[in-house]
């Protein structure tokens, strides 16, 4: 699934939330129901591509960016 990592704005799309890549990040359905059915937390690093998870706990997880294989 592609996930808004700065929610879309369906109200005023203008707002926030673009769908551009950069605010775009792609989850396995667990993981995106996940994030918007609990409070879990996810951001990524612009300059780094990682993905910094947040759980409820305030624990913090690093993901790194997803490197697509040849």
């Amino acid at each position: 699934d592609l996930d808004h990592i700065q929610p879309f704005n369906h109200h005023n799309p203008a707002a926030g939330g673009a769908t551009e890549p950069g605010n775009l990040i792609p989850l396995c359905r667990r993981h995106h129901l996940l994030k918007h059915r609990t409070r879990w937390q996810a951001a990524r690093d612009p300059d780094t591509g990682e993905v910094h998870w947040t759980a409820p706990t305030g624990h913090t997880y690093t993901t790194p960016p997803h490197t697509p294989t040849t």
